[in-house]
Parts: structure tokens; sequence; C-alpha cells
């Protein structure tokens, strides 16, 4: 057991005690050996569950039988297509390449060949091919670090330019091809190192030229560079340029929040002029193209559910501006795309039904596609091309793609469709439960056809509610295989995420944060009540910011679950506020600066509503990665601590693993996602009671 050493902070003539702080320092040689038992004790009872590999071997047959997966597919604007697959029997994608889709696939590059060492398996995580195709840029990282190094790669010889870019983050701020087709623009990171001062800050936007091995980066959007701006060390500034003919690059200072200060430059004066103002945060601005003169954008100003309107870059009225298409009353508008054909948008009702639609004057047309589906995404080569390309998913529909051009809807999937007779037996209900407050949360619930509620089914319910981030339907193994055991799958879309526009999510945010949690309960009672569960039958699961939903759910209401699963979760988050990704953080759940907002941080903060008088608390895994760039590793460990002291209950397990080869979870290889998931699976198969799931004695 870790012993508590008690420093007692105070904030705003508040003192709270914390008994765990030096386990913040990951040197600790008694943290050190802290985390090494408890991975240890964790790990060796892990393994005696019984049907643990059984998990890992029906992922690796069900990815056999899909043969293949693509992913990150980029079409240029000359129809040529780039995607990463991997192989059904690797571990890690591959970069390929198309001259258009009905070509033949090359081989561009396998990350094996980077560095040449078998001691440290890379992975792609993020391409950008220029404007025509002949120079793709590649992303590599290692370990979960997400933090990567750039490459060049000439398409037509394969060749990689001898230069290659460090400091680089690229799923942060991405690349941006200028339309000369030989610079780029990135966000570069000073420091990369998540241990040491100046990590996350002051970043800024740079150019590079390819065809001058000796060129230095120029700094073109940065808080140093541009001093009349209000850019803060923890923003991000970062370029975007939405088409080769665009003669605008517009400048984002972006970092936390849903909505930005933005800028515009003329290409010809990069690095060159100073930035002019173009919206404000105020604008409430979400997605926006650039056409001639002309900004198209998606807003929530005086539209929770979103609007789509138009106004000059040159002469902005953002107060006035055109509108293309309004807010509708039952649902929100989540995307939307521009051809020369006209105006495509999304709609969404309750995050969980979407629908695609075609301007027409006044008017709007709705597009029919072959079947019904959760999520929709759009996009087009440009405003001057006919094409519309459609990403479509749904819990049980794997990913389909399908072209759309003059009226006509053409399947272009490439991934190989999941197959299995148990899907055509499983049932998703969408249904809504009464809030506490009265409001109406929607549920999604995936089962087995013959269910009968008689408070015996095991249940994994999850959820996220932060950042405005909608728990979109997606086809998920991990999902199916709990259904496959005979389980129900909920997903509840609380307040904090998307599902039901901008005001859904300011409904769970700083000071509001509570109903996130309380939606969250609301739910789980439902379940119980109405006999689709009971409390020694559900876990909870969740990860990110989403730890405070679970850690709260459990310290608010341990007696509703049996047992609670958080992945490299935000636990501790009044401490959190000091860590690199703080000020970002603040954003969206307050500012510790801030006596309310205090506050507010201080409720949400699952480690210091753990009583350390005793409870009966559930059984839980804790997971996190050394590598993490997000969130602190020492939250899942001070927790865990904390909540293994207090616990008073009997036959529960308060497990911790600490992964030195993992960060966020994002950037996995296969087979460690593969582990992760079969892990988190069978200890809540485990504690929830199937017969299968048993430790062996």
């Amino acid at each position: 057991m870790l012993q508590p050493r008690v420093v007692t902070n105070s904030y705003h003539g508040h003192k709270i005690k914390d008994p765990y702080s030096y386990a913040e320092n990951l040197e600790d040689l008694e943290i050190k050996s802290w985390i090494e038992r408890e991975n240890e004790s964790s790990k060796s009872i892990l393994k005696r569950i019984e049907k643990l590999n059984f998990l890992i071997d029906k992922q690796i047959e069900y990815d056999a039988n899909k043969k293949f997966k693509i992913s990150r597919r980029r079409i240029t604007e000359n129809g040529k297509h780039f995607y990463l697959k991997r192989m059904s029997n690797e571990n890690v994608s591959k970069l390929y390449y198309k001259a258009s889709f009905s070509d033949d696939e090359i081989l561009l590059y396998d990350p094996k060949n980077f560095k040449n060492t078998s001691n440290t398996e890379f992975l792609i995580n993020y391409i950008a091919p220029n404007w025509d195709g002949s120079k793709i840029v590649v992303s590599l990282t290692e370990k979960g670090k997400e933090i990567s190094e750039l490459i060049i790669l000439d398409v037509n010889t394969g060749k990689q330019y001898q230069r290659s870019i460090t400091n680089t983050w690229p799923s942060v701020g991405g690349i941006k091809w200028l339309p000369n087709n030989f610079q780029f623009i990135y966000l570069h990171h000073p420091v990369v190192d998540q241990n040491k001062e100046g990590f996350l800050k002051n970043t800024k936007s740079v150019l590079f030229d390819i065809t001058n091995p000796s060129f230095e980066i120029k700094t073109i959007f940065s808080k140093e560079n541009n001093k009349d701006l209000d850019i803060n060390e923890e923003d991000f500034p970062i370029v975007t340029l939405e088409n080769s003919k665009s003669k605008y690059l517009i400048g984002k200072v972006s970092g936390g929040l849903d909505y930005y200060d933005s800028y515009y430059q003329l290409i010809s004066d990069v690095g060159e002029k100073s930035w002019v103002p173009l919206f404000k945060k105020t604008d409430q601005i979400k997605i926006f193209f650039v056409k001639g003169d002309s900004l198209i954008y998606r807003t929530s100003k005086d539209a929770p559910n979103f609007k789509i309107c138009k106004t000059s870059i040159s002469n902005p009225d953002f107060e006035n501006p055109v509108v293309l298409v309004n807010e509708f009353e039952d649902k929100v508008i989540t995307d939307f795309a521009i051809t020369n054909d006209g105006l495509y948008f999304v709609t969404n009702k309750n995050g969980v039904k979407a629908s695609l639609y075609k301007q027409e004057g006044n008017g709007f047309g709705e597009i029919e596609l072959p079947e019904t589906y959760g999520d929709i995404g759009i996009r087009s080569k440009g405003y001057d091309d006919p094409e519309l390309w459609i990403t479509a998913k749904g819990w049980t529909t794997d990913n389909k793609s399908y072209e759309y051009k003059q009226g006509v809807l053409k399947d272009n999937s490439v991934n190989v469709p999941f197959e299995n007779q148990k899907i055509k037996n499983i049932i998703v209900e969408e249904i809504e439960v009464t809030a506490h407050d009265g409001k109406k949360i929607p549920l999604s619930l995936i089962y087995n056809k013959g269910l009968k509620k008689d408070g015996k089914n095991i249940v994994m319910m999850d959820g996220y509610g932060a950042f405005g981030i909608s728990m979109e339907p997606s086809f998920s193994l991990r999902r199916l295989l709990w259904v496959m055991e005979g389980g129900i799958y909920a997903i509840a879309h609380i307040r904090g995420g998307g599902e039901k526009g901008d005001a859904w999510h300011k409904g769970g945010y700083k000071i509001t944060k509570p109903n996130t949690w309380k939606d969250f309960i609301s739910c789980a009672e439902f379940l119980i009540e109405n006999k689709f569960t009971s409390p020694e039958k559900m876990a909870i699961w969740s990860g990110s910011a989403g730890g405070i939903l679970i850690g709260r759910s459990i310290t608010e209401r341990p007696d509703l679950f049996k047992a609670a699963i958080v992945e490299f979760g935000a636990l501790n988050v009044i401490r959190s506020m000091e860590d690199a990704n703080g000020a970002n953080i603040a954003k969206e759940l307050g500012d510790i600066n801030d006596p309310e907002e205090f506050q507010g941080l201080l409720e949400m903060d699952s480690y210091h509503h753990i009583n350390d008088k005793g409870e009966k608390y559930p059984s839980t895994l804790l997971t996190a990665g050394l590598n993490d760039p997000r969130v602190p590793v020492w939250n899942s460990i001070k927790f865990g601590a904390r909540l293994k002291a207090a616990n008073t209950s009997k036959n529960t397990h308060n497990l911790l693993l600490i992964d030195a080869e993992a960060g966020h979870g994002i950037d996995d290889t296969k087979r460690k996602e593969f582990e992760r998931f079969a892990t988190i699976l069978s200890f809540a198969l485990w504690q929830t009671g199937h017969p299968d799931y048993q430790i062996k004695s």
C-alpha cells in the first residue's frame, strides 16, 4: 500500500489536502517501486481470467476475415488516391498510392524502413499529399508518443528527400501545402519532451521549402512573431488552406476551445505582411470554406443547432451575414461541403440519426442513401468540381464510402465489410432518458434479439461528455464482442458532448459539468429500474476527459456500479491545471484562478471526492501510458492509491496498469490495441459475473 504524505494546498481560502501529491514525481523511488508492484499484481490477476486470450483471438479472427483495413484516405484535386492499408497479418499500416480509384495500387512506403531499426516499431499516424499528388509528407511515431518525425517522398520515384523534420505533432494543426506544391506549413513544437519545461508552449506555424536542402524554417504565425495579435503561450497558432485555388491563408488561434480568433493573409504575402483580423471566438464559427472572396461557415451564434452563413473576407459582416441554411429546431447541422453543383449539408438528430441534403433554391432536398446511418461526413475536391465524397457509419454498419455526382450515387467503399451472421441478430434501440432536471438524454442500446428484461443482463455503459465531442455511431469490434458474449452495450449521449448542439455542450461545461455525470447516473438508474440490468451486473468505461465522468459517477453513486474502467483519465483536474496542457484544458473545464470556476473544478475532481474515512467502492481498472502527452499518468496513480486505501468493499479489485510503451491510446499498433480491449472487456465480464470469465483457481 502506498503511504500518504499529506500536503495542504490553499485555493481562494479553501484548504485542500492532497495525501499523494508526491506521486506526481515519477522519479521518486517509492513511486517507481509501487507502480512496478501494482503492474505485476494486476497482470498476475488478469492473466488468470479464463477467456482473456479468447477475446484477443476473436479480434485476430475477425481482422483476418476482413483481409485488410484502409484508413486515412486522401484524394488530391486531380484524383490521385493515397491511403494507409494494413493487411490482416500485419501489425502496422503501410502507405499506398493509386493514380485513380480504378488503377492498381502501388506500395509507396513501409514504416519498417524508417531508421532501419528492428528494436522499435514505428507507425504512420498522418499523411499529407500536395495538391497535384507529386509529393507527400509522411508522419511517423513510436510507443504512443504522438510526437512525430516527418519525411517527404517523391511519389513518382518513391525516393525520400534527404532532409526530415522533427518537433512535430501533425494531428494538432495538420500540414498545409501551398499552391506551388513545393512549400508547406506545419506547427513546430520547440519542446517535444513532455517532462521538460516549455512542452506545448509557444508553438508556431512555420514554412518549409522542400526544394532547398539548406532552407531554414520560416515562422509565419506565432506569439513571438505576431506580437500585435492576441496569442497566448499555450495557444496553437494554426494556418489552414482550403484548396489550391484559394488566394487566402486563414490563421486560427486554437487550443482547447470549440471556437477561436481567426485572421487572414494573401498567400502571395506569406510571411511578409501582417495578418488581418477576420472573426472572433464570439462569432462561434465551426467549419468554414473559402470561395473566392467569400467565407462560407457553420455557426452556433444565435443558433445552438447551427446554421450555415456567408460573408465577405475582405469586408466581413458577421452580425448580418447571408444565411444559406437556417437552424433546425429538432436536429443539428453537423457538416457541409460545396461542389460546382451547389451546397450539401448533413443533419443529425440526438447524435444518432444522420441525413444528407442538397440546397435547392430557398429550400433543400434530401439525398437518399441505401441505408439509414447514424453518422455521415462529406467533403469535395473543391467548389469547381462536381464530386461529393460521403462517408457513412452506424453502430452495426461498417464504414461505407460513396461518390455522389450529377445526381448519381456510386458505392466507392474500399474496406471489406464485416460479415457475421450474429450481426443480423443484434438490435439497436435508441431511447431518451429523463435526467435529474427534466432534460432528455439520448441513450443507445445494442443487444441480441430475445433479450429478457429480468434484471440479470450484464451491461457495459460508456460515454464521454466533454469538448462538444459526440459519441458518433460507428462499427466497433469491442462493442460487438461484448454483445456476442450476451451483454448489453449502452452509449450515453450526455451533456458536455455535441449530440444536441452547442447548448448540449455548454450544459456540461465548466460550472455546469456536474450534469455530465448526473446524466450518466440517470441512464444507469433507468437501465436498473426498467429491468435491463442490476448494479451487480453493470460496468462503466471511458477515458481521457471521460475520466471525470467515470470517476465522479463512482464517487457520487458507488452503489450503482459493479466495475469501472478508466483509461488515461483526467481524475485529478485541479492539479492537472498546473500541467503543460493545463491552460488549454482550463478553456473547457475552468480556470483555477477564478474563484467560481475553481469551485467547479473541485466539484469535478474525482480524486478529491474519494471518502478517506471509508466507502464501498466498485472494482476498478485504471490504465495509463508513460508516454501520454495529453493527460499526466499520475492522475491514475494518485486516484488508484487513494481509492485502494479508502475502499472498504469486500470481493472487489482495484487494479492499475501503467504501460511504459504506450501513450494516450491513439497511436497503438494492432496487437497492442487488441490486447488493450481484451484486457478491459475480460475484466468487466469477470466482475459482472459472466461464468466463462471467472478467475482460475
